[in-house]
This record gives C-alpha cells, sequence and structure tokens, in this order.
C-alpha cells in the first residue's frame, strides 16, 4: 500500500512540474495537452509494471507483462490507454486530412475578388520602406546609447508591424539580459520599450513610469507565458505580439485557438488582451477586440490558409492531378497600411513556380477580410532580382517589396542595402512589367528622396498622384501611328484634333493591335502631362 502511494504521489509530483514546464491548455484540441497526458501515461505504466518485470534479464523470463497473468489491471488499463491515444491521434489525422475535407480547407479564409483600385494610393506616411532587420539596427543603435540600461537590457527581436499614430512602425520592448539581471531588476520590471517609424526611421526609447513585470524573457511565475496560462488554464494560445495602443500603453495581443481532433484546422476563436505591467487580462471576440489591435490573425495561419484555399479551391484530386487553377503564395510576403490596419500583403503564383504572379493577396489582420487581385506581374523576388541588376556595380541587396498603388498601377517600392545593412538607395519596379526600374540614392530626407523617384518614374509630382478624372468619347479614328519606347509599344490616334495615346500590354494587345484607322471607337481616357491616355476602348 504504502509502495503504491508513493508511485501515486510521484505521478502527481511529475504531472505538476511537467505542467509548470510544458503549460499545456487544459483542453482535448491542444496538442501540447496531447503530449503531456501521453508522457504521463508512459510514466503511469512505467511505475505500475511490477519490479519483478523491470528487473528481468530477458524478454522471456519476463514473459512480456502484458500477457502475463499475474499483471495488474491497472497496468494493462493505462496500456491500452496509450494504444487507444495513438490510435486516436492517427485516427485524426487521418478524418481531417484535405483527401477528405478539401472543402473544409479551402474555406478557411473568405477570399473576395477585388479590382486593384481597391488598394490605397501610395502615402509616404503609411508605406513600410523601413524592413525589420533595418529596424533592428536602429534599435540597437538607440539601445547602445542608454548608458543606464545598455548593462541590464537588449532589445528584444520582435519588432512587430502596427499601424500607431496615422502612421507606421515597428514595436519591440527591451527584455532582461539573462537570469542574474532579471533578479537584479525584477521589483521594477522592464523600462520600457522601442518604436522605430518604418517610413522616416526614427527610432525612440519610451519609458514608462511603471515598469513591465510579466515578459517573455522573465522568469518563474512572472513569465508571461507561465502567468498568461494561470489566468486561461483553458485557452489555447499562439505566440502572443507585442503592441501597443494609441495612447504608447504595452500590451501583448494572445490569439486563442481550437482545432479539429488535435492539430488539424486551426481556428481563431478570440484574442486575450494581457497587460504586462500588471499581469491582468481580458478575453475579447474578434468582432469586439478593440479596434487599435494589428494582429489577431498571425502570418504563418494566414498564408496557411491562402495556401489551402489556392490549393483545394477546386477539389483534393485537381490539387495533383492536371492542378486547374492551383496557385499558392509566393515565397514571402509583407505589410500594407490601409484605413488604420495592418494588411498582410504576398503575391500569387501558380503551381508551378516562376517568375511571375497570377494576382495579389491583401488579408486584414485583424478582421481576417481577405481580398485578391487578378493582376499578373512579377513575382517579387524577380522585381528584387531587376533592382539588384540595376545597381550590379554596388552590390547592394534589395529588400523584399512593398505593394503600392501609384496611378491605379501596382509598384513595387524596395530599398537596396550595402554588406553593412545600411540602406543606400530606393527603387521603383513596375510590378507588370519588371524591366521598368527606376533608382535614386537614399537621403536623411527619405520622404523627398522617393517623391523625387516618382516623379522621375510617373513624370509627375507625389501630391499628383490622385485619382484622375476620367472621359468618354466617340473619337472618328483618321491617322494610327506606332512607336517603340523603352521596349513599350505605343499606338497614337489622331482624330485631326487630338491625339490619344494606348500603351499597348498583354490586356489589351489582342485588340489595339487591330484598331483600323477611318473607324469609330469608343474610348475612355484621362489626361496626364497634356497626354490623353487611353484606359478602355472598343468598337463603336
Amino acid at each position: 500500500m504504502k509502495k503504491t502511494i508513493s508511485k501515486i504521489m510521484i505521478l502527481l509530483l511529475s504531472a505538476l512540474v511537467l505542467f509548470y514546464i510544458m503549460l499545456p491548455a487544459i483542453n482535448i484540441h491542444d496538442p501540447k495537452f496531447y503530449v503531456f497526458v501521453f508522457i504521463l501515461l508512459i510514466e503511469a505504466l512505467l511505475l505500475s509494471i511490477p519490479s519483478s518485470v523491470m528487473k528481468a534479464k530477458s524478454m522471456d523470463s519476463a514473459k512480456f507483462f502484458f500477457l502475463n497473468s499475474s499483471t495488474s489491471k491497472i497496468t494493462k488499463v493505462i496500456f491500452s490507454l496509450i494504444i487507444i491515444s495513438l490510435v486516436y491521434a492517427f485516427g485524426c489525422k487521418l478524418i481531417y486530412a484535405p483527401i477528405f475535407n478539401a472543402n473544409k480547407y479551402a474555406n478557411r479564409i473568405q477570399v473576395e475578388n477585388v479590382e486593384f483600385s481597391s488598394v490605397p494610393a501610395y502615402n509616404f506616411n503609411t508605406t513600410a520602406i523601413i524592413d525589420r532587420s533595418s529596424a533592428s539596427l536602429l534599435g540597437d543603435k538607440v539601445m547602445g546609447n542608454m548608458t543606464d540600461l545598455v548593462s541590464q537590457f537588449v532589445v528584444s527581436n520582435e519588432y512587430s508591424q502596427i499601424s500607431y499614430k496615422e502612421g507606421t512602425y515597428r514595436a519591440t520592448p527591451l527584455a532582461y539580459d539573462g537570469f542574474i539581471k532579471y533578479f537584479k531588476n525584477k521589483s521594477k520590471g522592464v523600462p520600457g520599450y522601442i518604436v522605430v517609424n518604418t517610413t522616416t526611421g526614427e527610432t525612440k526609447l519610451e519609458r514608462l513610469e511603471e515598469g513591465m513585470k510579466y515578459v517573455p524573457s522573465s522568469y518563474f511565475n512572472t513569465n508571461l507565458y507561465r502567468k498568461l496560462r494561470f489566468n486561461h488554464p483553458f485557452e489555447i494560445f499562439g505566440n502572443p505580439t507585442f503592441e501597443i495602443d494609441e495612447e504608447g500603453h504595452p500590451y501583448y495581443v494572445c490569439t486563442t485557438y481550437t482545432y479539429k481532433g488535435i492539430s488539424s484546422l486551426r481556428r481563431v476563436t478570440g484574442v486575450v488582451l494581457f497587460d504586462p505591467i500588471d499581469g491582468s487580462s481580458k478575453k475579447y471576440s474578434v468582432e469586439e477586440a478593440p479596434t487599435w489591435i494589428d494582429r489577431i490573425y498571425p502570418e504563418s495561419l494566414v498564408l496557411e490558409e491562402l495556401n489551402n484555399y489556392g490549393i483545394y479551391k477546386n477539389g483534393w484530386l485537381n490539387s495533383f492531378i492536371g492542378q486547374e487553377g492551383v496557385i499558392q503564395t509566393s515565397d514571402g510576403y509583407n505589410y500594407i497600411s490601409k484605413d488604420g490596419d495592418i494588411w498582410l500583403y504576398t503575391g500569387m503564383t501558380s503551381i508551378v513556380s516562376d517568375e511571375s504572379n497570377v494576382g495579389f493577396c491583401l488579408v486584414n489582420l485583424r478582421t481576417h477580410e481577405a481580398n485578391y487581385i487578378a493582376t499578373t506581374g512579377a513575382s517579387e523576388y524577380a522585381a528584387m532580382s531587376s533592382a539588384e541588376g540595376e545597381v550590379l556595380n554596388y552590390g547592394y541587396v534589395a529588400t523584399f517589396p512593398v505593394l503600392v498603388n501609384i496611378n491605379d498601377k501596382p509598384t513595387y517600392i524596395l530599398s537596396l542595402k550595402d554588406s553593412a545593412g545600411l540602406v543606400k538607395m530606393y527603387a521603383l519596379v513596375d510590378a507588370q512589367d519588371y524591366q521598368q526600374v527606376y533608382t535614386t540614392k537614399a537621403s536623411s530626407d527619405a520622404k523627398t528622396s522617393i517623391e523625387n523617384l516618382i516623379l522621375t518614374a510617373t513624370g509627375h509630382k507625389v501630391e499628383e498622384v490622385v485619382e484622375f478624372e476620367s472621359f468618354n468619347k466617340d473619337v472618328y479614328i483618321a491617322q494610327i501611328k506606332q512607336a517603340t519606347i523603352e521596349g513599350n509599344t505605343y499606338l497614337y490616334l489622331s482624330d485631326g484634333a487630338n491625339v490619344y495615346v494606348i500603351k499597348v500590354d498583354e490586356n489589351n494587345a489582342a485588340k489595339a493591335l487591330f484598331i483600323e484607322d477611318e473607324s469609330t471607337y469608343k474610348i475612355t481616357y484621362h489626361v496626364v502631362n497634356n497626354q490623353n491616355i487611353v484606359d478602355e476602348f472598343a468598337l463603336n
């Protein structure tokens, strides 16, 4: 009896220690909870096996404890539970596999087809031209100047993308510099965080009146993950995101999930807003969450959902036989600020990887709204290579581009950095014709540099980058002339009094090259630099 009680106490103590380390949700859908239970079952099995069997020198002498008539019922029950748990795990994977659930996988995200004009026109204040690595360099530089902090704290590498005070920023907290310095500073907590303006590069260390005591770099009961688990024992969490509200108060945004079975078809159920200063937290549904929150749906989940949509929307069989309409996300993503929210942007390519995109996807990381823009163009990496080729003699490396709207045309903006990671140039690349590249040297006034770059590329100032007034007109074509400029074909249509310009591309080539003179066409056009630029045309 004493041995039995001792074994039960050992098992309970192990469960407490394991729970304290693993921090699983008490939830049958949490993969960590399944692993937690499985480890305890294995330990319980080992504790229940008779010592004579454990000491046996061969399987024959042990007579395989499960078949041995002297083996206790408890041992057999535990062994059976282990087998059942393995069968359950395998069964869940099979039942919820895409082969049986292609429609569910394809509909994890609802994608709406929209026009490219839904992408906001270029605005310097909301275009993140400074990437994570550059933001990290700026943050380290500011931290190095804080002599009272640099010996005790380091800068966390989180640098989450946020929309803040009508601009776009990356925010990251300071962190304890190891176990010893945690003990020295835990009573006051982490004293602040760093924000980097991703358009101007302005970087600040914001000091808090009261330090953050519950952070990922903390230990024991003040560790963020442990405090979060004790506050919400039944919720399944991912990786919390550091954000600040419009008043500059820090929070961790902790998305909650559920699964089908154990680990299939992950789905967001809500969000917990955690205050790292006092450790308080509150759960919200996605619809009720404060609007200043920028990321409820993590990038990894969104990309997984978009790939499931692109691959399985025409059924599981089509995903590998025929592959009609099968698309996938390109190898990378970036962010667009729109209406005060952060949207993930990624190109969509055919399943056969090449240098072109068949469209673009934008997903609101707060609301889960997803838009698909069926605009063909160069892939992001093709644009990066093209920009690097333009400055090949310098050996600069391109950053992953940001998609912007300039005159309703998809355009990539990217930075070119030297071997030290410093931004030396900016580049504009036409997303539909990636051979059209424009570059300019970076300066301390990034806004002016980029505005001059747009002026060079488009022939007008950035203030003029607005929706043009469109005109509709029936035009009798008296004369047609054709010219090739910088590799692009243009048609000049004259009605005797005015000239109308058509840029021939893959979208209109089939019609444009068969335009005949002495015919009347209904055209829609706008005026740029005293030129009549044709948007649409049809034989009247």
